[in-house]
């Protein structure tokens, strides 16, 4: 007899590994995740898109 609600048997995925710390937001970088390492700071893609810009002539 199968149970009443699928999640009395659904597949559990494994929790995601804390690797890091993102310097700037304090967001968890885990594993899997891209991140940049500049110097001795460790900065998550989100972040590190808030510092580009698009050299333009005056």
């Amino acid at each position: 007899m199968l149970p009443d609600c699928c999640y009395d048997y659904r597949y559990e995925a494994p929790q995601a590994q804390i690797i890091t710390v993102c310097d700037i937001c304090g967001e968890d970088i885990c594993s899997g995740d891209s991140y940049y390492r500049i110097g001795n700071r460790e900065i998550c893609s989100d972040c590190i898109d808030e510092f580009k810009e698009i050299a333009e002539e005056e």
